[in-house]
């Protein structure tokens, strides 16, 4: 009988215990939703794929664009022509409109993107970048940062887009690396621990660092072999960036590393259900020698001089990849960002 007593005030004895442990823990992993600088779990009203059921953490405040996409053409979106005061017309024989993707719906949502972003303070001379070694250090965009750097040559109508976003041009940022795949850039063992907090994923560190107005995302070639995988990070990348009023700049790429074109393919799709804007490098690359590709078939052949006056730089993959890439920002500044003031 005394044992029997012993033995009950242990039981109890433990059962406190265990008691007291269980109600300091939450209810579910997900029962803080507390987003102190970003949302990270949230799908923005503004996002046009269709079945998305996923619950905002922070409701998006804004309405999304009334007036629905035009109809496709062929297959291939309209666009909207880029301004003709200021805008060549194509690059290499290819229309600039098919390489800078933006469809009156396009420019409606990422004016409401922008509105929404500046109501959280983001810095509308600022744009981050996410890739991989493919808009590394030095060859992508850096010398824009330096004066002397560059010659626009017949492209000098660009010189304002270069200064209002001076600054972010040789800015690397938290969210380029080497080898980077559109899952490691969710995932926060790839974020650098000097600079970001713990448990921030690389591209939540740089919007959180940087602040900007813009991401352009440049995904897709260490993707090889995950078409579905990869559809759903570079979604949840976008996600992210709406939901915290930054603009995703979708960018296609060059290379065939995955052996065939499916991400590319992916890329244009996610960019037209999202209604978010589409830079087409992948469009442009093919009337540049060898698609614009270095000896080893991904990395882009360079182009250190960035002197737009001679013809050669229309024949390297950095010589094109650059001013494409300054023609968009071109755009969103005078087409989406412009019109909401600034």
């Amino acid at each position: 009988m005394q044992r029997l007593l012993v033995i009950g005030v242990m039981v109890m004895f433990w059962g406190l215990i265990i008691v007291g442990i269980v109600r300091q823990m939450p209810a579910s992993p997900f029962a803080n939703t507390a987003v102190p600088t970003l949302v990270t779990t949230s799908e923005s009203a503004l996002l046009r794929r269709p079945n998305l059921t996923m619950t905002p953490a922070i409701p998006p405040t804004f309405t999304p664009p009334s007036a629905a996409a035009p109809e496709p053409q062929n297959g291939m979106a309209q666009t909207v022509p880029l301004p003709t005061t200021t805008a060549l017309a194509s690059l290499n024989g290819i229309p600039l409109a098919s390489i800078i993707v933006m469809s009156p719906a396009v420019v409606a949502n990422a004016q409401a993107i922008f509105v929404q972003g500046q109501t959280y303070g983001r810095n509308s001379h600022a744009y981050a970048k996410v890739g991989d070694s493919t808009i590394q250090n030095p060859h992508f965009m850096t010398r824009f940062d330096e004066p002397g750097g560059y010659n626009l040559g017949p492209y000098a109508y660009l010189q304002p887009t270069i200064d209002y976003f001076a600054g972010s041009h040789s800015r690397e940022g938290t969210a380029v690396r080497r080898g980077l795949h559109a899952w490691t850039v969710l995932d926060p063992l790839w974020a650098d621990k000097t600079v970001c907090q713990p448990h921030e994923t690389p591209i939540a560190c740089e919007i959180r660092l940087h602040n900007p107005a813009i991401l352009l995302i440049r995904l897709g070639s260490n993707d090889a072999g995950v078409p579905d995988s990869f559809d759903q990070n570079v979604r949840q990348v976008v996600t992210l960036a709406v939901a915290n009023g930054v603009i995703p700049v979708i960018g296609t790429k060059a290379d065939r590393f995955e052996g065939s074109n499916i991400n590319n393919d992916i890329l244009r799709q996610i960019a037209a259900d999202y209604q978010v804007p589409l830079w087409d490098f992948d469009v442009a690359a093919q009337m540049i020698p060898g698609r614009g590709l270095d000896v080893d078939n991904i990395h882009l052949s360079a182009f250190f001089a960035h002197d737009y006056s001679l013809p050669v730089a229309l024949e390297r993959g950095h010589g094109v990849h650059n001013l494409t890439a300054l023609m968009m920002l071109h755009a969103l500044l005078t087409m989406v960002m412009a019109p909401q003031g600034e």
